[in-house]
């Protein structure tokens, strides 16, 4: 028995008997002896599991689930996120532009940010059982404590490997915000929701309900994308709509149906000249700030408003337990999804505005990260410095 563990093992039993010592002369009068031990046992066992606690960092979650928790760097607390915290695979996203990650002082790997995320993303291999993941950043390193389960735990899902990782670690940490202690077991590029799905036909028929002869799709190749953009093609063949690439030649309507990356690409292209769009159609699992933050006259059709009660609820969650990160679709609906939340409502076609003030330094980051880039510092809002808001209502189908 070490010196750091007999030391635990005497203090516990020093407090134990003090506490059955005072519980003897201020219970006895009214309580058996036998209630005096059973409430000591309790006492005794609740600073056990105190000391019990992993160094090295606020872990947050049991082995085996997603990790949010904090390091200490330069006199601050940084908050950290590990997903999905089993044996193999794992993204590591660090709420400072600099972070490095690996698991020691001296394996660590620099990360870069991410489309879609105002966090710092690091892939980082975890071996099985408790360890720790090392967090550098602003010349400082310090260790976050995990335990990653048995080495027969389920690998990450395919989707957290790659363009669409950050979207999945969102999912995951709007879980366990929401409660739970386990990650989703796929990532929200694995399918198309029904509810999704229905939000594209809807977006079709509104524009072909405003005299729109053709439209111009971005999709990719995820398994979502892939159904999305069927969706959209049959939508528009029913509606007498033709389906066509993007160009900087022709004004039409731009419908987005790819993850993060895609939508990225696709605004910036956008903004920059790139593609002509007559407004920029987002799906509805594309709703995060910086995908919003571009000037593209982005719109999207939701099933929620950004600022109701529950929306913002998660938000803040978000805000206290991951400051620096923003809200995003795929977080809320695991959240919900957690707390176990009623269907979804009628869709709302929604317009996001990015307010800027020349010299006020309050637009668009030159990366297209709202606000500036990396936040430091939790916010209710799912468009700083912006605006979503409701213009229109979209037909069922």
């Amino acid at each position: 028995m070490n010196a750091v563990l007999l030391a635990a093992v005497v203090l516990t039993a020093a407090l134990a008997l003090g506490v059955l010592l005072l519980l003897r002369t201020r219970l006895l009068a009214r309580r058996s002896a036998a209630t005096a031990y059973f409430a000591a046992a309790v006492a005794c066992a609740a600073l056990a599991g105190s000391l019990g606690t992993p160094a090295g960092g606020a872990a947050a979650r049991a082995s085996g689930g997603p990790v949010l928790g904090s390091v200490g760097l330069g006199g601050k607390q940084v908050p950290v996120l590990v997903v999905p915290n089993r044996p193999g695979f794992n993204l590591v996203a660090v709420a400072a532009p600099d972070a490095s990650a690996g698991t020691g002082r001296d394996r660590l790997a620099k990360g870069g940010p991410r489309p879609g995320s105002a966090l710092t993303w690091i892939p980082v291999e975890l071996p099985a059982g408790p360890g720790q993941v090392w967090v550098s950043a602003g010349g400082a390193a310090a260790p976050l404590s995990v335990d990653t389960g048995r080495a027969s735990a389920a690998p990450a899902p395919a989707g957290l490997r790659g363009a669409d990782g950050p979207e999945c670690a969102s999912a995951a940490a709007g879980a366990v915000l929401g409660g739970s202690a386990k990650a989703p077991a796929g990532c929200p590029s694995d399918a198309l929701p029904a509810a999704d799905a229905a939000a594209l036909r809807e977006t079709v028929g509104f524009l072909a309900g405003r005299g729109t002869r053709a439209v111009s799709l971005v999709e990719d190749d995820s398994p979502r994308g892939r159904a999305a953009a069927a969706e959209v093609r049959a939508s528009a063949a029913r509606a007498g709509l033709s389906v066509q690439a993007p160009d900087a030649s022709s004004r039409r309507p731009l419908l987005v149906t790819s993850g993060w990356a895609g939508a990225d690409a696709a605004v910036h292209d956008v903004e920059a000249g790139r593609t002509v769009a007559e407004g920029t159609y987002l799906a509805p699992w594309l709703l995060t700030a910086p995908l919003l933050s571009p000037s593209a006259g982005q719109l999207i059709p939701l099933r929620y408003a950004p600022n109701s009660p529950a929306a913002v609820e998660y938000a803040v969650a978000l805000g206290d337990r991951l400051p620096g990160e923003v809200p995003s679709a795929a977080g809320y609906e695991a959240w919900r999804t957690a707390r176990g939340a009623a269907g979804p409502a009628p869709a709302k076609l929604y317009a996001a505005a990015v307010l800027y003030v020349p010299g006020s330094g309050g637009g668009p980051a030159p990366d297209g990260s709202a606000g500036g880039g990396h936040h430091h510092g939790g916010s209710a809002n799912w468009l700083p410095s912006g605006m979503i808001v409701p213009v229109a209502a979209l037909g069922t189908t």
